[in-house]
């Protein structure tokens, strides 16, 4: 009886040495690595705001968070439009998550052959108030507008005493200012870690205006481009 214990007991402690053997562990490791890259875009805002106009409209309307495409017919900018000015607001959203540089860059074309023709310095330009809110918005984050504003502002703006033109005279108040690249827009980062489904962004209007005058009988073509980098 004793012999069949003590084989028993032989046979419980090698189940368990061999039980030890097969669950023994050895550690292991996983190293991942990731690369975040600066990133701006610019999109539309929304809809685009025609005032002051005689005929003309908005061919192509901004649609908010979508590629900046818009399309505007200024209408008639003779003396026979009595308004103060021709003026189309359209709505601009950047987003980033590095700081950021907004230029334009316009070309103004006419058909006239004359001085008296409209040019670049005679479409006003100016960028509005800029809005940084919504959820996951650095809305700490500080912005500098490098244009006057809204052109259409008394201060942006005066007859010429000699000419008697009309003129936009406050700095880079008009798109004579922006024949090649120039800075309209900069400042600090605009969204926090967000997904890229959050829509918010930074908002602004780019405003344009002409006033209407005596100008050399014709057709003005504008093509205004904004670009946003991350310096």
């Amino acid at each position: 009886m004793f012999k069949t214990i003590t084989t028993a007991v032989k046979a419980v402690l090698f189940t368990s040495l061999v039980a030890v053997g097969v669950n023994a562990q050895t550690t292991g490791t996983v190293n991942l690595s990731g690369t975040v890259s600066k990133f701006v875009e610019i999109q539309s805002g929304g809809a685009v705001t025609l005032s002051g106009n005689t005929g003309g409209g908005v061919t192509t309307d901004g649609t908010a968070n979508s590629p900046l495409a818009v399309v505007v017919n200024l209408g008639e900018l003779g003396p026979s439009n009595t308004s103060s000015f021709v003026t189309a607001s359209v709505p601009l959203k950047l987003r980033s998550n590095a700081a950021y540089n907004m230029t334009l860059t316009a070309t103004v074309s006419s058909t006239g052959t004359t001085a008296e023709e409209i040019g670049a310095a005679d479409v006003g330009f100016g960028l509005g108030t800029v809005t940084r809110s919504g959820v996951g918005v650095h809305t700490t984050g500080t912005d500098t507008n490098a244009t006057s504003g809204d052109p259409t502002l008394a201060a942006n703006g005066a007859v010429n005493a000699t000419s008697g033109r009309f003129e936009f005279t406050a700095t880079r108040s008009n798109l004579g200012a922006f024949t090649a690249a120039t800075t309209a827009l900069s400042g600090a980062r605009i969204l926090n870690a967000v997904p890229r489904s959050n829509t918010n962004g930074l908002t602004v209007p780019a405003i344009f205006a002409v006033k209407p005058q005596f100008y050399e009988v014709g057709t003005t073509t504008v093509a205004a481009t904004f670009t946003v980098t991350a310096p």
